[in-house]
């Protein structure tokens, strides 16, 4: 099927892109045009009711290195001693160590309680949508990064450890509230997108899609 033209360029920036973990520390655009991205998906990705509370950091140079530093210390505190883990985070360690910048999400929870204050019949629902809508903010910088010439993946090491997400808002000196959604190693690719030893199939997707009318 044909995709109408008026899409066409959308849709490509969603096929194109892909997860990237082998990148290297040069970015083919300036950091200006990168906070200009930024300044962008952040403010034109939707949230519920509008309440705004997507937060995004980058961060480049020392910073990015300190950054995954940290995660590789707290991160192997978690993993424990399995050898294979360890070997494993200290490979993917280094590699977005490598990359020329991250760029980390975060959903301010302090806004996110206001609403569900003001909105009590709400409240249960307002931390799903925070979900659904930190998803779309990364997609988009995501797939901006990749008409770019960037490699991005999406990392969740916050996720894994109380410890390690102190540390980012310790490092970062971003407020408490902030709860960190994801972490975006980026830079030139210097490797093929997603895993190589498991190459990326689609199942059929007329098993995936219904239309009714």
């Amino acid at each position: 099927m044909t995709i109408p033209a008026d899409s066409s360029a959308f849709l490509d920036a969603v096929e194109a892109r892909r997860s990237y973990t082998a990148i290297g520390n040069t970015s083919p655009i300036p950091d200006e045009k990168l906070k200009a991205i930024i300044e962008h998906a952040v403010k034109y990705t939707p949230t519920a009711f509008n309440m705004q509370s997507s937060r995004v950091v980058l961060v480049t140079g020392q910073k990015h290195q300190d950054l995954w530093k940290m995660i590789e210390s707290t991160y192997l505190a978690v993993v424990g001693d399995n050898e294979e883990q360890i070997k494993m985070t200290k490979a993917r360690v280094a590699s977005f160590l490598n990359g020329y910048g991250t760029i980390l999400t975060f959903e301010d929870n302090a806004v996110i309680n206001g609403f569900s204050g003001n909105m009590p019949a709400l409240a249960k629902v307002f931390p799903v949508w925070a979900e659904n809508q930190a998803g779309m903010l990364q997609y988009v910088l995501w797939a901006a990064l990749a008409k770019e010439g960037l490699g991005v993946s999406l990392q969740h090491y916050a996720a894994y450890s109380a410890e390690t997400s102190a540390e980012i808002a310790k490092l970062l000196d971003v407020p408490q509230s902030w709860q960190n959604t994801g972490i975006m190693p980026f830079g030139v690719p210097t490797g093929a997108p997603g895993n190589p030893a498991r190459p990326k199939t689609f199942q059929p997707v007329e098993d995936r899609v219904k239309i009714i009318s």
